[in-house]
């Protein structure tokens, strides 16, 4: 009975911790935040106007003086995401947006830009492409912003170019085809760009 015991209390000291528990929490002070560790020391200073928990992969979102940031552990800004909803961008399928000298890009949940920023706008990522642009402008409207113009074509998540930006508009990918507007003709292609039937 007593070894059974010790097995049970070692399994349950070796057993893996939840990995949010690893992270630091935000803390408020005085307005702004920071993050403290499991038994309250400070471990980033409290500078930020707004502070979410880390991920298990270990960034957190804050806002500072220049707006929307992901941080490591050490309170080091790791990338400045594309800001969507008032917010960061989400993640979709893995990969986020950001956006550098005015071009948009892809990075993982880890801060890893994957695809590097060359395109004028940039769709989430959906089934496994993400629809981007040359060319392209946004335009407000009202509350809202909306791309007008430009050439249109689908990236895979390598930043590889499937369907080349020769399109006027074009729908997400579903069930392997897409709906695109070639030369004022909405038709269907596959991931390859090759034209198929609906």
């Amino acid at each position: 009975m007593i070894s059974l015991l010790m097995v049970a209390a070692l399994a349950f000291h070796t057993a893996p911790q939840d990995q949010k528990s690893l992270w630091p929490t935000p803390f408020e002070e005085r307005g702004r935040y920071g993050y403290q560790d499991g038994r309250g020391k400070v471990v980033i200073r409290p500078t930020f106007q707004l502070a979410r928990e880390f991920s298990a992969e270990g960034l957190a979102a804050v806002v500072d003086d220049r707006g929307w940031a992901y941080i490591d552990s050490r309170g080091k800004v790791v990338i400045r995401p594309y800001v969507f909803d008032n917010g960061p961008d989400y993640f979709s399928q893995g990969l986020a947006r950001f956006v550098l000298d005015g071009k948009f890009g892809f990075f993982n949940q880890r801060g890893t830009v994957v695809v590097k920023p060359a395109f004028d706008f940039a769709e989430p990522f959906r089934n496994g492409a993400a629809a981007v642009c040359a060319g392209c402008t946004m335009k407000s409207d009202g509350e809202h912003s909306v791309v007008a113009g430009g050439k249109w074509g689908f990236i895979d998540r390598t930043g590889r170019i499937i369907v080349p930006l020769a399109c006027e508009a074009v729908t997400e990918f579903k069930n392997g085809k897409a709906r695109v507007k070639r030369d004022g003709q909405w038709t269907y292609v596959d991931r390859s760009g090759r034209r198929v039937s609906p």
